[in-house]
């Protein structure tokens, strides 16, 4: 028996290998993954622009695309065959790198699932993979081969609710509600989730239960002087398959066109509860863009971004927050104001875009009952002495949608465009008329 093993030891017909240097998935019966990060699958290839914020160099990001395209499409070809892909459960991680695609700025994601399953079949298939720490295993399928694993009840730090993967079959469960290892019947293979912890102590037992699910299963690879002979009618199927398999590539790049576009709109949706770098500031600059702005990011600068229009020029500062928006964050805005004006020699306008309490629902920001502000007073009396505008993401968000409905003139954008550049102080952008 031939096993590939990522980031997984001792196993002993195990060969370890990373997924960029690992021959293809069908020279092997099995499959076996530990996906703790990127690093331990991808080997030294992996370069950050950014380590902290996960976000990968634009060269690497797109060799671990191509690489992930290519072993999915593999795992699909083992289990056709009747291979097994076992698979410990860890903690779900995104990587984000950037792109210009044809002159735009473009963010694209990947995890450390993305060689198994794209991040849109995580959500169907499973909910989400949580993270949480526990020993518990209070359930375990005593039928399956995997059983006698599982057994060992080995610690976990990631599971699943039990009511979203009602398609896999549960091996394992923690108080009822968590399942921390599940299987799934995929053609003739077999696709195993593990609790996260590997201990290499249960190396043999883990190949003991791959033979017993494998066992009988094995099928003889066809010879060559085999594959030009053709059963009576096949080829009718044949011919038939191409045709479907015609039809199937054009809905999938239609398919792939459709998504692209209902991502770019779903994206305008992180003005009303994202944060940080990555998400929330460049939807912010392309909203001013929509207005009728020119907004050029400065990477290489403190500030978020840097407005200009025909009433003058304009710093940003965007932030969200899980709680009210303090004065440092004016503060900031300020400092980088005065760094500018003493490079350029001109005056600058400042700009805060807030997205306070995000996690909230809309109709409870600021959280009823309370005495908090989505702003602290002294920030917006700051503010007002300055000169300086104050606005709210969850307004740029209405802005957006009535330019996408065509309800919005030339002449309202030139106005909103007047009133953030001479405002002072919270701006109330104007919310969207009732239909």
């Amino acid at each position: 028996m031939k096993i590939l093993t990522v980031n997984v030891i001792g196993i002993p017909s195990g060969q370890s290998d990373t997924l960029i240097e690992a021959n293809v998935f069908q020279d092997y019966n099995a499959v076996v993954v530990n996906p703790e990060n990127l690093e331990r699958l991808y080997g030294d290839i992996i370069e950050f622009y950014d380590a902290d914020e996960r976000q990968l160099t634009p060269e690497v990001g797109q060799v671990i695309s191509l690489v992930n395209l290519q072993r999915r499409e593999q795992v699909a070809s083992l289990l056709k065959l009747g291979g097994v892909v076992v698979c410990f459960m860890q903690p779900l991680k995104l990587y984000s790198y950037n792109l210009s695609v044809e002159g735009e700025d473009r963010w694209f994601y990947t995890t450390n699932y993305a060689w198994l399953l794209e991040s849109s079949d995580i959500k169907t298939e499973l909910g989400e993979i949580k993270y949480s720490t526990g020993t518990t295993i209070d359930y375990i399928d005593s039928g399956h081969p995997f059983s006698e694993y599982l057994n060992v009840k080995p610690p976990w730090s990631a599971y699943v609710d039990k009511e979203a993967c009602k398609d896999w079959k549960i091996l394992a469960s923690a108080f009822d509600t968590h399942a921390v290892s599940l299987a799934k019947r995929v053609g003739l293979g077999h696709i195993i989730l593990l609790p996260s912890y590997y201990d290499y102590n249960n190396d043999e037992l883990i190949e003991h239960c791959i033979k017993k699910l494998l066992a009988g299963r094995e099928i003889t690879p066809q010879p060559d002087w085999a594959k030009s002979i053709l059963v009576p009618r096949q080829s009718e199927l044949i011919s038939k398959i191409t045709q479907i398999n015609e039809q199937v590539d054009a809905l999938e790049k239609e398919r792939e066109t459709v998504v692209d576009s209902n991502d770019k709109l779903e994206r305008w949706k992180y003005l009303l509860y994202e944060k940080g770098k990555h998400q929330l500031e460049p939807v912010v600059r392309d909203t001013l863009a929509l207005l009728g702005c020119n907004v050029v990011p400065q990477p290489d600068k403190d500030n978020d971004g840097a407005v200009t229009c025909n009433y003058g020029t304009a710093l940003l500062e965007i932030v969200g927050s899980k709680r009210t928006i303090k004065i440092e964050k004016l503060g900031e805005l300020i400092k980088n104001m005065g760094n500018f004006m003493a490079e350029k020699g001109s005056k600058v306008k400042g700009i805060l875009v807030g997205n306070p309490f995000c996690e909230e629902p809309l109709d409870n920001r600021p959280p009823k009952d309370t005495q908090k502000a989505l702003f602290a007073n002294e920030l917006i009396e700051s503010a007002e002495q300055q000169s300086i505008t104050v606005l709210l993401s969850t307004d740029l968000y209405e802005v957006v949608s009535r330019i996408l409905e065509d309800k919005l003139t030339d002449a309202e954008k030139q106005s909103l465009r007047e009133r953030i550049f001479n405002g002072k102080g919270l701006v109330r952008l104007p919310q969207s008329t009732p239909p």
